[in-house]
Parts: structure tokens; sequence; C-alpha cells
């Protein structure tokens, strides 16, 4: 279970928080994703390709953070913001933060 959460700051930007390892978890959604519901869908399509078979694997270069996705894991590992930081979680996992990101992101401030 991964203890992540959701907020907006003052200046109305979207925050992920997380304590470590989960952090990265976090990081990966501010940073990455976003305020983007399109992006979130967009990593859903992809996480059900990849679960149906239609793809083994993708990989998303970001700016600070990547992430590798194969059918059974979602490898998320820093690019330059925090060097050498990597968090490994299940699919499914990651499917589920996606998701109540996204959750997140549609609810009324």
């Amino acid at each position: 279970m991964h203890k992540l959460r959701f907020t907006w700051d003052q200046e109305g930007h979207v925050q992920a928080l997380g304590e470590p390892p989960d952090d990265v978890l976090a990081h990966y959604l501010s940073e990455e994703v976003r305020n983007d519901p399109r992006r979130c869908k967009r990593l859903l399509d992809i996480i059900r390709a990849l679960r149906r078979g239609s793809h083994s694997s993708w990989l998303a270069d970001g700016e600070s953070w990547s992430v590798k996705l194969s059918r059974g894991r979602a490898i998320i590992e820093s690019e330059i913001a925090v060097p050498g930081r990597v968090r490994e979680v299940t699919l499914e996992e990651f499917e589920e933060m996606v998701e109540s990101w996204l959750r997140f992101l549609e609810t009324v401030r």
C-alpha cells in the first residue's frame, strides 16, 4: 500500500506528497503528469494495452523522471531531479496510483 496525499498549493498547483520511498511516485505525478488528465488517461490506456498483451513494454523519458512499464512492473526513476532515485511497483499498483491522481484532478477544488 502506497501512502500518497494529493493537494493543491496556495498558488493553485497540484501536488502529490509521500514519504520515502513513495516520494518518488509523488514526484513523478507532480512533476511529469502534473495537472493534466489527458496524460493520466494516456498512461491508463498504455497500462491496459500492456495487460492485454498489445505491447510488451513502454518507456517514457520525461523532463525530470522516466517511467518504464512492462506487463508486470512499473519502474520510476529520476533523470535529473534526484539522481539515482528509483521506485519499482507492480503494474497494478501503478495503475491504481494513476487512477487516484486522475480522480483527484477531476474533483472540484
